[in-house]
C-alpha cells in the first residue's frame, strides 16, 4: 500500500474536502493523485502557499510552501 499524505493541513485544506492520507494499491496511482492534488491545490487554493509532492518510498508527501512575495515581477 502507498500513502499520500498532507504534511501540514493549511486552513485551505481543511475547509476544500479534500482527504488526507489516501491510500492506493500502486505507487503509479499514488504519484498519480499527489500530482493531481499538488496541481488543484496550487491552483484553487488563496494563493498564500503552493504544493509540492516528494516521493518517500511507501509514502507521498504534499509539503506546503509558503509562496514568496515577487515584487520584481512586472507581468501587466
Amino acid at each position: 500500500m502507498y500513502t499520500v499524505r498532507i504534511e501540514k493541513e493549511c486552513s485551505c485544506f481543511k475547509k476544500s474536502g479534500f482527504e488526507n492520507n489516501q491510500t492506493f494499491e500502486t505507487k503509479a496511482e499514488a504519484l498519480l493523485q499527489a500530482k493531481v492534488l499538488e496541481c488543484r491545490m496550487s491552483q484553487e487554493f488563496c494563493h498564500t502557499h503552493y504544493f509540492e509532492a516528494e516521493d518517500r518510498g511507501d509514502e507521498i508527501v504534499i509539503h506546503t510552501i509558503v509562496t514568496p512575495d515577487d515584487d520584481d515581477d512586472d507581468w501587466d
